[in-house]
Formats: C-alpha cells, structure tokens, sequence
C-alpha cells in the first residue's frame, strides 16, 4: 500500500490538491466569502448556491442520487443521514463510516489517477456532485454533461462550519446541518476551554516523508494546530504545503513534532532518520502521531482530530 499512497500524496501535491436554501429569492446568492446560499426558516427548491470555486449552481430538488468526490464530502453526507442516497464515491480512501467501502467507486482517471471516470459517473445519473478544490477541466466536463457539481472547500473550522450548513441546504437536511454543527462547535468550545490556561508550544506538522513536507499558513491543518495550542515554526512559509529541510528544523527547535499517520511513520521511525535526532522535539521524545482521517479532513470528525493535536501538545490539560 505504500507506494500507492505514495504517488497518490506527491500527485496531490503537484496538483495542489492535498491532503466541503431558499428564502423569497432562491436564485439570488449574497457576496460574501465561502460558499453561500439563500435560506428561510426552511428548506424549499430550488436552491441556488455560489460554491467554492465561484460557481453558480441551482439544485432543483432534493437530491436523491448523490456522488461525492473527496472523503470529507462522504462523511458530511452520511452525518446529514443521507447515506442512503450515495450512489458513488472517489475511491478507497473514503473508508468512514464503513458503509462508504460498499458505494461505487468512481476515482482513478487522468495522468495521475485522481480524477474521477466521467462516463462513470454520468452513468450514475447524479443530480448532485459534491467535491473539493481542483480539477477544473473534468468539472468543466462534467457540468457541460449537466452533472450538478458543488464544490466545498474549507480553509479553516470555520469555514467547515458554514460548509456543513451549506450542504445541508442544497440537500434538503437543513435542521440535521444545524444540529451537527452545533455538536462540533460544543466540542471544539470544549477543547479550546481545556487548553485556555496553559502555556502556547511551538510545533512542527509532517505530513510526508521522505521528502518531508509540512504545512504553512492559510491551510486547514495550520487552523487546527493554532486552535490547539501550537505557534507551527513554519509560519513563514510561502507555499501551504511546503518541502522543508531538517536544517531548519534544527534551528527552529520545535517543542513538538507531529507526524500524520499519512506519512507512514511513528516516532521510533522517524528518530531513526538521518540528522532527526538535532531536532529538539525528537530529543526530548515528543514525537507524536496524529491519525490524518481525523486531523486532515475537513468534515464530522474533525474535531476529533482538534482534540488529538490538542492532548499532543498539552498533555496536562487532559489528565
């Protein structure tokens, strides 16, 4: 399996994909940032949205056959209670809840094989697509073959918030997007009070190796690490997922290195590595593995993920 996930990782990060209701006007969207749609005290169709990509797309009932595109968008489906409604998902990665390993899978095409089949998924006869960030010419495909796609992308917990909101109105599951994101906020409220008092850290997040990549500001996973107590030391980095050199681990001399499980390695491994043992985090032993389905999908289990980054960096708030 590594391999695979190997070229899967490094497409992703050529591509820069790595790794988302009506009121008296349902066709007219307020400008604002992020996905937006217009709701009144219920849902009705159709329903207008401007998604993530800029795009204005009208859902003209509730969907019935639903392809989603990316993990996250899978578990947001089922948490709405619309499982039974999936009738495709991108490949083997979207593995929770373990219903998804039994819906078509539709990924695999293109150069690097992270496109989805078209003809695949028109023979699906979707009337809702739902996806992150990328891929701009097979959605262009897709949307001139009249498949509905919607594209979420959260950049921070925030963001993910209004996101679950947002597919619970093109759904028709508003009230059950209302309550699931109440739940996470009550949770995440839960994490950042357990943290309030104790000392910021400063932390490093690996999220493949070798060569060792990590993350910079304005990404999804920088979000969760400053929730949880953690000032990244690569907080000048240009890019949102860059390649990073032991060197500058070395002089930035994190307290805590966190390694994603993505990058299939555990701390004994990754003290074993060539130089790493400089690292002070490495010294000291405060390596940490962090489950990437968790920390690095932007849906229901999200804040799980906030709350394992959390205990890594402040294991006394939890005792």
């Amino acid at each position: 399996m590594r391999p695979i996930r190997s070229t899967l990782v490094l497409s992703l990060l050529a591509l820069s994909l790595i790794v988302a209701a009506c009121g008296d006007d349902p066709t007219v969207t307020p400008t604002v940032s992020g996905p937006t749609a217009t709701t009144g005290p219920s849902t009705s169709f159709p329903v207008t949205i401007t998604d993530d990509d800029g795009e204005s797309v009208t859902i003209d009932a509730p969907p019935q056959r639903i392809v989603t595109f990316a993990p996250s968008m899978t578990e947001i489906v089922f948490a709405l209670g619309l499982g039974d409604k999936l009738v495709g998902v991108s490949g083997a990665f979207d593995d929770y809840p373990p219903e998804a390993a039994d819906i078509e899978q539709v990924g695999g095409a293109g150069d690097f094989g992270v496109d989805p089949n078209i003809e695949q998924v028109v023979g699906l006869e979707p009337d809702l697509f739902l996806t992150i960030k990328g891929g701009d010419q097979w959605k262009r495909r897709l949307r001139d073959l009249d498949v509905p796609v919607v594209t979420l992308d959260a950049t921070n917990l925030d963001d993910l918030m209004d996101d679950i909101e947002v597919a619970g109105q093109i759904t028709g599951a508003e009230d059950a997007a209302t309550a699931t994101v109440d739940h996470l906020q009550a949770q995440a409220d839960q994490v950042e009070s357990a943290i309030a008092g104790t000392p910021r850290v400063s932390c490093f997040y690996e999220t493949f190796y070798p060569p060792l990549y990590t993350v910079g500001p304005d990404t999804f996973i920088y979000d969760l690490l400053e929730r949880a107590g953690c000032d990244p030391v690569t907080s000048s980095a240009g890019q949102q997922y860059p390649q990073w050199s032991v060197e500058d681990l070395v002089d930035q001399s994190p307290d805590v290195y966190l390694v994603s499980s993505e990058s299939d390695a555990g701390p004994k491994a990754v003290a074993k590595r060539p130089g790493f043992e400089a690292i002070s985090a490495v010294a000291a032993g405060r390596v940490v593995a962090i489950d990437s389905s968790l920390a690095e999908r932007p849906g229901p289990r999200i804040v799980e993920g906030l709350q394992l980054i959390a205990e890594a960096l402040h294991p006394e708030a939890f005792d």
